[in-house]
């Protein structure tokens, strides 16, 4: 944690998306380096599929949060949602039924919202000024409503006075 760093959490993705990756690199190292006999297999191609999915399972391998700077940040790897906390309007403690966002990983919800989900249990949905609604999977629901409740009440990340 840094030291203006007020949250920080990584959460592992579910193990059966780690299983399915690493199935999937698995399965694609064996025939590339490993062609049927007599077959024109496109070696290449497949070690292209296979760094790719590499680099699937290292990026998309831990949810990262932060609420540091007056920002939150949520996402995997490279792909991550950065939110300024004068943007956020409401933030609620929720348990999203699985229909919203169908699986795990980063998901468009059916509500319209962007979802970062490790697990179906409770998470945090955080509603913006501008841009879609978050959700996200979290340990620690409570402590994060709280530390963003302080952090946007206080005078030093309050949002500029309207203009007339």
């Amino acid at each position: 944690m840094s030291v203006d760093e007020a949250y920080s959490e990584h959460l592992e993705t579910h193990p059966v998306f780690q299983t399915l990756i690493a199935a999937v690199i698995l399965v694609t190292a064996y025939f590339s380096l490993n062609p049927p006999l007599g077959s024109r297999a496109p070696t290449p191609i497949l070690m292209f599929v296979m760094v790719i999915m590499v680099f699937v399972f290292i990026n998309f391998r831990t949810l990262e949060i932060s609420i540091a700077d007056g920002r939150l940040v949520v996402g995997y790897g490279f792909a991550k949602s950065r939110v300024r906390l004068s943007d956020i309007v409401y933030v609620e403690v929720i348990r999203p039924p699985f229909w919203r966002y169908g699986g795990f990983g980063i998901r468009w919800g059916w509500d319209g919202s962007v979802g970062y989900i490790v697990d179906y249990r409770r998470g945090v949905r955080v509603t913006r000024r501008r841009g879609m609604p978050i959700f996200f999977s979290t340990r620690n629901p409570e402590r994060i409503l709280q530390i963003l409740d302080q952090q946007r009440n206080s005078p030093t990340h309050q949002p500029p006075p309207p203009t007339s």
